[in-house]
C-alpha cells in the first residue's frame, strides 16, 4: 500500500478541516473496533472512498464502490493476487463500522456548529440558534421488510425501509444532531427534548405535535413553534386581536377553531390553555395538568381556510405575518431532505445487508455535511464579491459536479503521500466560479441569518 502519512482528510485552506485529520480518524476506528492494525482495508480511505464516490448508473451498485476503493487504495497495483477482494470489502460493512461512521458524524456536526459564522439576525438575534425538526423515510432492499417493516406502502410486506430523524440547525445550516430507527418508530419517540433547547427555538411538524413536550420545552427556557393539530382543542382565555373592546369575550371559554368561526377573516392572536397528561409513575396513571400559550391565525382568502400555529412566542415582539414567514423557513429541511436524496443517493443503493444499508446512510449525511461547511466557506468568499446568493441545492448540483475532481486529487495525495495544497485551491476557485446563479436570487437561509 502506497505511504498515506501525509493524509490529514479533507482540508482548506485555513487549515480548518471538513471532516476530520487523519490521525484523529483512525483514533476513531480503534475506539470502535474497526481494526486493530492496517491489514486490507484501511479505514480513512474507505470513508474518503464512500464520501467521494457517485455511481455512473441509474441504479448504484456496492461493486462500483469496491472498484472505486482499489483505484483509491492500490493506483498502480496490476497484480490481481495484491488487490482487496470483493467479498472481504463487502464484510467489512458491518456493526463495527456503524460505529465508526456514526463517531465520524457526530464530531463533523459539532466541527460544523463550532466553525460557522452565520449569525441570527433581526428578531431572532436573542436566541442562541434555531433548529428545525423532521423526519424522512429510506427506502432499503425489500428482502429486510421482515426487519424493517414499512408503516405506509402500497406493498404490504414487500416494503423495508428506515426512518432518518434530523434536527436542523440554522446557524450551521446542517444538521446538529440525527438518528436511524425502523420506520415503524413513532416521531415523537425520536425527539429528544434536553436543556440544549435553553434560549433556542424549535419548528415542529405535526408528527411531533404533544402538549407535554412543548411544555417541558417551555420549562427548560426554550421557544417552540407548530402548526394546531385538526384535533386539538386548546381553549381561549383571551383573544389579544382583533381588539374589539369585549365585542368577542363571549367566545373565551371556547376551543380555538369554534371561535375562529365568528371571528372576521384577518389576523388573531389568543392566550390559549391546553390540556396534557404527565407520565404514569408505575401503576399510578399521571395526574391531568395544564399550560398556557398563544395561538397565532390568518386566513388565507385563495384556499379559504385558516392558517393557526401554536407558540410560546410572545405576540407583544412578533406579529401574525411574523409567526407566518418564521414557519415557512420550516421547508428549509424538506430541501436537506432532498438534496441527501438526489444528489447524495441517499436510499438509492440497495443491499441484503443491513449494515451496508444503513452506513450509506451515514455517508450521505457526512458528505452533506462536507458540502454544507464548503457552502460556507464560498459564501464567505462570494458575499463580498457578488450581489447575490448561492441558493443551497444550487451549490449542492455543483458539488456534486466536481466530486470526480476531487476523488482524483486525494487518489494523487495516496500516490504520492503529500498534500497538494495549490491544486485544492485551485478547484475551490473554479467551484466558486460555477456558483453563479442564472438569476438573482436570495436564499432561504439567509432570511433569518447573517455572514
Amino acid at each position: 500500500m502506497p505511504p498515506i502519512e501525509g493524509q490529514y482528510g479533507l482540508e482548506i485552506e485555513n487549515g480548518g478541516e471538513i471532516i476530520l485529520r487523519y490521525d484523529e480518524l483512525i483514533e476513531k476506528a480503534k475506539q470502535s473496533k474497526f481494526y486493530e492494525r492496517l491489514r486490507a482495508i484501511h479505514p480513512v480511505l474507505l470513508v474518503l472512498t464512500l464520501l467521494t464516490h457517485r455511481s455512473a448508473h441509474d441504479i448504484p451498485t456496492i461493486r462500483e464502490l469496491w472498484q472505486d476503493y482499489v483505484k483509491m487504495a492500490e493506483p498502480n497495483s496490476f497484480d490481481p493476487s495484491s488487490v482487496v477482494t470483493y467479498q472481504s470489502f463487502y464484510e467489512k460493512f458491518n456493526p463495527e463500522l456503524l460505529v465508526y461512521l456514526a463517531s465520524i458524524l457526530s464530531a463533523a456536526m459539532i466541527h460544523l456548529e463550532k466553525n460557522s459564522k452565520l449569525k441570527l439576525q433581526g428578531k431572532l438575534e436573542d436566541f442562541v440558534s434555531v433548529y428545525i425538526m423532521d423526519n424522512s423515510i429510506v427506502r432499503v432492499h425489500e428482502k429486510l421488510a421482515d426487519l424493517l417493516p414499512a408503516v405506509r406502502t402500497r406493498r404490504p410486506g414487500k416494503s423495508a425501509g428506515f426512518k432518518l430523524s434530523v434536527l436542523f440547525n440554522a446557524t450551521a445550516h446542517g444538521p446538529s444532531s440525527i438518528s436511524i430507527v425502523p420506520e415503524r418508530t413513532h416521531d415523537i419517540k425520536t425527539l429528544k427534548i434536553g436543556k440544549w433547547i435553553k434560549d433556542c427555538l424549535i419548528i415542529l411538524d405535526l408528527g411531533f405535535y404533544k402538549h407535554w413536550n412543548f411544555n417541558k420545552i417551555d420549562k427548560l427556557g426554550g421557544r417552540f413553534l407548530v402548526r394546531l393539530k385538526s384535533n386539538a382543542k386548546p381553549v381561549v382565555k383571551r383573544i389579544i386581536l382583533p381588539d374589539e373592546d369585549g365585542l368577542y369575550e363571549k367566545y373565551i371559554g371556547l376551543p380555538v377553531r369554534d371561535v375562529l368561526l365568528h371571528l372576521p377573516p384577518g389576523p388573531v392572536v389568543m392566550e390559549v390553555s391546553v390540556s396534557f397528561r404527565r407520565r404514569n409513575y408505575g401503576k399510578k396513571s399521571g395526574k391531568i395538568d395544564s399550560a398556557n400559550f398563544f395561538c397565532f391565525a390568518n386566513f388565507n382568502k385563495e384556499t379559504e381556510k385558516w392558517h393557526v400555529y401554536l407558540t410560546n412566542l410572545s405576540p407583544e415582539k412578533f406579529s401574525v405575518e411574523e409567526i407566518c414567514a418564521l414557519y415557512a423557513f420550516r421547508w428549509t429541511i424538506e430541501l436537506l431532505f432532498k438534496e441527501m436524496k438526489s444528489d447524495n443517493e441517499l436510499g438509492k443503493k440497495k443491499s441484503v445487508n443491513v449494515f451496508l444499508s444503513e452506513s450509506l446512510i451515514y455517508i450521505a449525511l457526512l458528505r452533506t455535511i462536507v458540502s454544507r461547511k464548503l457552502y460556507l466557506l464560498v459564501s464567505c468568499h462570494k458575499i463580498h464579491m457578488v450581489n447575490s446568493d448561492i441558493p443551497p441545492l444550487l451549490w449542492s448540483h455543483i458539488f456534486i459536479e466536481h466530486l470526480p475532481q476531487m476523488r482524483a486529487l486525494l487518489r494523487k495525495e495516496v500516490k504520492f503521500g503529500c498534500w497538494l495544497n495549490d491544486e485544492w485551491e485551485e478547484l475551490l476557485w473554479a467551484i466558486m466560479g460555477n456558483s453563479i446563479p442564472i438569476k438573482r436570487s436570495k436564499s432561504r437561509l439567509l432570511k433569518i441569518t447573517g455572514l
